[in-house]
């Protein structure tokens, strides 16, 4: 039996271990664009090729209601105005996130109001079978790049 003098002292010990081991397994940082490990234009149309051309590379929705973004359309912007108040739309559109702010507010389709890709992922997988699912996982996976998964349960909270 150990007495409290040993106890604490080995509590102590496991403390300064599990310290030791976070800072010697910190895991790496997911490749960004702009950086060396960001796969290359070639690299993502070969994945564009091997899921049939579902790579989208994304453009926020709402850019087309804004004067200075390359798809401002002046009679889609109603539409998308309109869409975008409906959760429907939001499923829909592969882009799109059904709550705002998990793109940050960065391109509502509010003319007077800024607009920049900055909220939303640089491409999308509009997945529509199970083999496009598996290689955009296995591209992911190999290029250490960011998942997100976009479903259409009911979870508003984000996940």
């Amino acid at each position: 039996m150990l007495t409290s003098k040993e106890l604490a002292m080995l509590i102590y010990a496991l403390q300064i271990l599990g310290l030791a081991t976070a800072f010697t397994n910190t895991p790496e940082c997911k490749a960004a664009p702009g950086t060396a490990s960001w796969p290359s234009e070639d690299e993502w149309s070969s994945l564009n090729r091997s899921i049939s051309g579902h790579l989208i590379r994304t453009i926020p929705p709402g850019a087309v209601c804004h004067p200075t973004q390359p798809t401002f359309n002046i009679l889609a912007c109603p539409l998308v105005q309109a869409g975008w108040l409906t959760s429907k739309w939001h499923t829909d559109d592969p882009v799109s996130v059904i709550g705002n702010n998990w793109n940050n507010n960065t391109c509502l389709p509010v003319p007077t109001f800024p607009c920049s890709g900055e909220g939303y992922p640089f491409y999308v997988v509009n997945a529509t079978r199970p083999i496009d699912v598996k290689k955009a996982v296995d591209f992911a996976r190999k290029n250490n790049i960011r998942l997100i998964v976009k479903g259409t349960g009911h979870d508003y909270l984000g996940r």
